[in-house]
Formats: structure tokens, sequence, C-alpha cells
């Protein structure tokens, strides 16, 4: 999961206050990265936004369809956003949250889907009928969920740092690992299932053994929380970036950090390894999108075409497209090969209620 707003409860009178003093500041000040969560925690310990009414540009989660036909977003809205493709054309929502969507997601044979909120739902659904199979509420802001490759088994992450693990067959809850000091902001297994990796506000990468939940690695260096952590397709190489500004490649196996880049201007809001291939992607603060592989030596492609922060991107299963969401309201589809933009999405106007409304900063 991209970076989202994360809650600290002020007094309303308080709120407002400082709330109309970042708006001052902010107008004067150019780096925006840090004031972002200071306002955002303004307007919700305040009460001044809800994000169960409140409509905004940010989308801050993505995912293909593993046909590639259809593509699920999520964010500054309760509905999850579905549209077919190539056709652009929107799709009646398979669910509606009670607060914003944090985390879309399809399992690897397409047999179900998976959406979080901000009020800590977990909703997992038959992709072919919509039946909800499991429903999980009430532990806070819901970041991630990750399916086994292979096995009827979803993990997620719950911001009281602990991993749950839920099995698909019976729809219930089988086991519970306490994973981090502090919220769990991502999940995924290796592509062998045999691990499952986390990330923490704590600022670390812990692979887990799936059959004990044993620790069997940890991956430390970043000094701020972790956004997103991916490996490539045989499992020698992992990549992460978190809100320390930095861009990691990792040998998992035995820990080691193999490389350590700061391309964007402030957080890396997500990074993931294309398909079968040994290029990863980067989005952070800015309107670029980096392409890398994996020669320490080499430099990164930047691609921009958005028109402001980006906050996720994620391939398709086949790795020939990626898709790249942010603040400006759009997805864009990029070519992989190509690195062009193929097509673009107007998030925005597709749920737009008008009227005044707070900025989205």
């Amino acid at each position: 999961m991209a970076k989202a707003p994360r809650i600290r409860r002020l007094p309303a009178a308080i709120g407002l206050g400082f709330g109309l003093l970042a708006l001052l500041w902010i107008s004067w000040v150019p780096a925006q990265v840090k004031l972002a969560d200071v306002y955002w925690n303004i307007l919700l310990d305040g009460g001044l936004v809800k994000p169960s009414s409140y409509i905004g540009p940010h989308f801050w989660a993505v995912s293909f369809s593993p046909d590639g036909r259809r593509l699920a977003l999520g964010g500054m809205s309760q509905d999850v956003l579905l549209f077919e493709l190539p056709s652009g054309k929107p799709l009646p929502s398979p669910y509606r949250h009670s607060e914003w969507v944090m985390e879309v997601l399809w399992s690897s044979d397409g047999r179900w889907f998976a959406s979080t909120s901000f009020s800590g739902e977990v909703v997992v659904q038959e992709d072919s009928t919509g039946a909800v199979i499991y429903r999980s509420s009430g532990r806070d802001v819901a970041y991630t969920v990750a399916f086994h490759p292979s096995e009827p088994v979803l993990a997620w992450g719950a911001y009281d740092g602990s991993l749950r693990f839920v099995d698909l067959a019976t729809g219930t809850e089988i086991r519970t690992l306490r994973a981090h000091e502090g919220g769990v902001l991502y999940v995924t297994w290796t592509p062998d299932g045999r691990q499952i990796a986390s990330t923490g506000e704590d600022g670390t990468i812990r692979l887990w053994d799936a059959a004990t939940l044993k620790p069997t690695q940890a991956l430390e260096g970043h000094e701020a929380g972790i956004t997103a952590v991916s490996f490539s397709a045989d499992g020698g190489l992992a990549v992460s970036g978190g809100d320390d500004s930095t861009v990691r490649l990792w040998s998992p196996s035995d820990g080691r950090s193999l490389r350590v880049e700061s391309p964007h201007r402030g957080w890396i809001n997500f990074s993931t390894f294309l398909p079968g291939q040994d290029r990863y992607l980067t989005v952070g603060t800015d309107d670029h999108v980096f392409v890398w592989t994996t020669d320490a030596d080499s430099s990164p492609i930047k691609l921009a075409e958005h028109d402001d922060w980006l906050m996720c991107v994620r391939p398709s299963a086949d790795g020939a497209h990626f898709a790249t969401t942010g603040k400006d309201g759009t997805a864009r589809i990029w070519n992989s090969e190509s690195l062009e933009v193929v097509q673009v999405l107007d998030l925005w106007e597709t749920i737009d209620p008008g009227g005044l409304r707070w900025p989205a900063l």
C-alpha cells in the first residue's frame, strides 16, 4: 500500500487552528512532503474531513485482474473503482466500504478479490459471483493483503503490528503472528510461497517461514516506515522503498543490502519488480516513475506523465503493462517494453461529487 494518511487524535478546535496555519505554511513552503502528513492528520483529527464522506482525487492502490481485462483502484472513495480494459468502460463497483479504500488485489488464479479500508475492514469476495467469503473490521487502518501464490490462504497486515492468516476455503482466520512494533504497512509472499515478508512502521522487513511462522531473516537499513517490498521471479532479490526516501535492493537469503538510492524528492510510495524480468519500478512524492535494472552500476530510466505525486505502480500478471496512480485523479497504463503511456483513465471524473471541498494535498 502506498503512502496514505495516518491518524493521530487532536481536539477539534486545536485541529481547526492548526489546519489554518498549515494551509498558510503550505502556501509558501515549496517542500510539501512532510507537511502532507501534518495536513491530513489535522484535517482528520479535527473532524474537518471524514473518510466516510470526503471524496478526493488521491488513489493509492491499483491492481490488474490476472487476465488483464479489468483494472481495480482504491483511494479517497468508499467504492472500489473497476474498469474494463482496453475499453476503459467503468464497471459496477464490486464493494462499497464504510471509509476510503486502501488496497485492492486479485488472487493469482482470479478466483478471489480482496479490498481493505481506512476503517480496518478487510473483505474477500468470490470474483465470479461477488459473494463475500470473509470480512474483518474494527482494527484501525488495514493497509495490506496478499494471496498465497498457489494455496487458498490470504495474509493481511493489521495496524496493531500483527499478521493475520485466513483460510479461504472456510473464510475463517486460522493463525496470527505478531510481526512488527507499530503498524504493518505491506505484506507479500515469496514466489515459491515458502516464506512471507512483512514491512512495518518500525523500518524493518521481516521474513517468516510460512509453515511454522518462525522468523527466517530480517532486512535492516531503512530508517523509517517501509511502504512496499517485492521479489524477483526467482526470489533471489528483493526491492523495497520507504518514508526515509530510499530505494533498496537486497539479497534476502543473507540480508545484504546491494544498492541504496534516493531517486524521488521524498517518500518512496511503492516499489515492485516486473514479473519475470530483471527490472523494477519505483514511484514517490514527485511525478516520475523510475525504471531500474538489477545491475547496481546502471542508471534508472526516468518517466514523467502524471501531474502530481505518484502513489502506486503495479504490473499486469504477464509483465507486459504496468499501471500508475497518484494525486492527480488519473490512472495511466504503460507498455513495459516501450515505456510509453497507452491509456489514461480519468478517475476523478468518474466519482467527482462537485462542490467546494478541502484541497486534497
